[in-house]
């Protein structure tokens, strides 16, 4: 007997699929239900509209995802998981999703995206580890979003870079200041910040306006895991027209004495300053404080597989090719 349940929180049973799919799993990070449990939290102060669902096969949780309800006409389904050997409950959670956002309005689905920071379904490099802020899943996922009519809409790589292929690389751009992040100064960095991401990924697909309050809670996410060196600013004339945000992989251990690998989670430079050297730049200084503090490797932020120009500034820094990811569309 199949039954599809609805969940108001990030309870033991909508815990439970993920903790049986991968408990013998080498590469997955049980630091990622932080991602469940910041969209419950969301939802719960109303900051996020959320449906989420459980499909309980023989009295066993077999299967989970939630419908998310953005702003615009494409609904979200993240956090999904199920089990291989009940494969008929997949759908199933899939299809109460999508008939919810088809209540709410949404005339397309996308996912898998939990949140601004969280998306994609794993393709490939099943073999390498999950790291903060991403996703990971086992292969036949693919396989179970295509037979329920999705379709394969963006795929990304995410380019690593190690210790042994790092570059002696130093670039300056002139009358460009490159320096680490100022937390003594978080209200005027943040400021900053907000409005560099506003000017440089508005008008991305799939990009979803942020307030300054957003912004806010966003860094504040990022807070327990942030080590200061690591988040590089690029200034010109006082104002802040590049940033690049890397983070130690929290999830990698709970000690940080123990992490010896980083995830860059976003780079951008503003318009009218692109292909002026402040990419190689912001790198160049990001890869000192890496080598310096001893880190071994460093996941790059995604890219998109058609986007030569990020994958050629990757391989500068001798990135080889890492996981791979989609993004999978479905009309409803």
């Amino acid at each position: 007997m199949l039954e599809v349940v609805e969940v108001a929180a990030a309870n033991s049973t909508f815990s439970e699929v993920a903790n049986r799919i991968y408990a013998k799993s080498p590469v997955w990070a049980p630091g990622s239900a932080e991602a469940a449990s910041w969209a419950f939290s969301e939802a719960a102060a109303e900051r996020l509209e959320m449906h989420a669902v459980v499909a309980v096969a023989d009295g066993v949780p077999a299967a989970r995802a939630a419908a998310i309800a953005p702003p615009g006409d494409i609904g979200w389904i993240g956090l999904f998981e199920c089990a291989s050997d009940r494969p008929g409950s997949g759908p199933a959670v899939l299809e109460a999703c999508e008939s919810y956002l088809t209540r709410r309005g949404y005339t397309s689905v996308e996912g898998p995206r939990s949140d601004p920071l969280t998306a994609g379904l794993q393709i490939g490099g099943f073999d390498l580890p999950q790291t903060l802020f991403t996703t990971h899943n086992p292969p036949h996922y693919l396989d179970l979003f295509l037979d329920a009519g999705y379709r394969v809409a963006t795929q990304m790589v995410a380019p690593i870079m190690t210790r042994e292929r790092a570059p002696a690389l130093a670039f300056e751009v002139p009358d460009v200041d490159v320096r680490q992040v100022d937390l003594n100064s978080l209200t005027r960095e943040l400021a900053s910040f907000h409005r560099l991401q506003g000017a440089v990924f508005s008008a991305r697909p799939g990009y979803v306006p942020r307030s300054p309050a957003d912004t806010g809670r966003l860094v504040n996410r990022l807070l327990p895991y942030l080590d200061e060196e690591l988040v590089v600013v690029a200034e010109s004339a006082g104002e802040v027209v590049g940033s690049l945000i890397c983070l130690p992989d929290g999830w990698q251990s709970a000690d940080r004495s123990r992490i010896d690998r980083a995830r860059i989670l976003s780079i951008g430079v503003l318009p009218g300053w692109e292909r002026r050297g402040l990419g190689i730049a912001m790198g160049s200084f990001l890869m000192e404080a890496l080598l310096r503090k001893g880190y071994q490797s460093v996941e790059g932020v995604w890219v998109l597989e058609y986007n030569t120009a990020p994958r050629e500034l990757a391989e500068r820094f001798g990135a080889i090719t890492g996981r791979r990811f989609a993004m999978m569309q479905k009309r409803l």
